[in-house]
């Protein structure tokens, strides 16, 4: 048995996406920073899971659940907003966020 390596092809697949991204020539969104990211990125996430949760919903029912499709589409465009604020965080923000909520919501 082969030792694994450190990221492997998930280190490799952010690699290309990355590569892809900054080759794309999409100018920079130059968004405001959210007010408190945790809680941009808890809402994002639970929004984001309930409109991806309607349309699978929708998609067993064969239509198509628009106001699934908006919570999807907000829900994702509240992570887009964090992670610009902070291109440097990986797939660790968002279990990191909801940690520093509950702490918040307990103190």
């Amino acid at each position: 048995m082969e030792p694994v390596e450190a990221g492997g092809a998930w280190a490799d697949l952010a690699a290309g996406v990355s590569a892809w991204w900054a080759g794309a020539g999409l100018p920079d969104p130059d968004l405001p920073p959210p007010p408190d990211p945790a809680v941009v990125v808890v809402i994002g996430t639970v929004v984001g899971g309930l409109g991806l949760a309607a349309l699978a919903t929708g998609w067993v029912e064969r239509r198509l659940s628009w106001a699934g499709l908006f919570a999807a589409a907000v829900g994702l465009g509240l992570l887009l907003w964090a992670w610009d604020a902070d291109r440097g965080a990986g797939p660790g923000l968002i279990p990191e966020a909801f940690v520093e909520v509950v702490a918040r919501i307990l103190r």
